[in-house]
């Protein structure tokens, strides 16, 4: 037995984990954050990445995202790029949809806010092909 300030503890007959409160925090490091949603964005058709692998070592490659929590809620910017043709706004709220979902499922926190600006257009594969003449 162990006398704290609540109250006395059995360990010996322990009925498992302590209540939840208890048990510690799980802290999620903003980059986590990140790289869940950038990975969430690539999943969505028409979404490409974009950049060098150098740019994309220094974090200037599309996707990118950025975060700010703030206890269990967390509010997301993301930059995107798209292929040519495409419809930018559906596109655009697949991924808002599909972010907010993988971030709140992996992370458990509250998705506020996923704010989404297309920064580049890509053309499409097929029509940067060179043709021989």
């Amino acid at each position: 037995m162990t006398e704290t300030p609540t109250g006395t503890i059995d360990q010996a007959g322990s009925d498992g984990p302590p209540e939840a409160g208890r048990r510690g925090r799980l802290d999620i490091a903003g980059r986590a954050i990140e790289r869940i949603a950038t990975h969430a964005a690539q999943t969505v058709n028409g979404v490409t990445a974009s950049g060098s692998g150098l740019e994309r070592m220094v974090g200037r490659g599309l996707p990118r995202a950025s975060s700010t929590v703030a206890g269990d809620t967390v509010r997301l910017s993301l930059d995107i790029s798209l292929t040519w043709p495409v419809a930018a706004g559906e596109v655009t709220r697949q991924v808002r949809s599909e972010v907010a979902a993988q971030v709140g499922y992996l992370t458990g926190l509250s998705v506020a806010a996923v704010d989404v600006t297309v920064a580049k257009f890509e053309p499409h594969a097929a029509s940067t092909a060179r043709r021989v003449q």
